[in-house]
């Protein structure tokens, strides 16, 4: 049995949010961080240690999950957009 199966099942976009943001055609919407924030940011030394790159691979999501609040709080206090909303700049 494998340690890290279905560890992200939680993290599968939902069929009514990709309905939601389907006719979306927004520009500029900038980097896709949640893939590849932790790989960019840290030294590529680091990362030649298997250990440490399944470590880094794990706590991405973390990160970006902590980056995505940031984002959550801003559509939180604005009256003028949806709360679900996941596109905010």
């Amino acid at each position: 049995m494998d340690l890290f199966s279905n560890l992200f099942r939680v993290r599968k976009v939902k069929s009514y949010d990709s309905r939601l943001s389907a006719m979306d055609s927004r520009l500029h919407e900038g980097n896709d961080y949640r893939d590849n924030m932790l790989i960019n940011s840290i030294s590529k030394y680091i990362q030649r240690n298997n250990t440490m790159n399944d470590f880094i691979v794990l706590i991405q999501h973390v990160v970006a999950d902590w980056v995505d609040s940031v984002t959550y709080l801003k559509a939180y206090k604005s009256y003028t957009i949806r709360k679900n909303d996941k596109k905010v700049k």
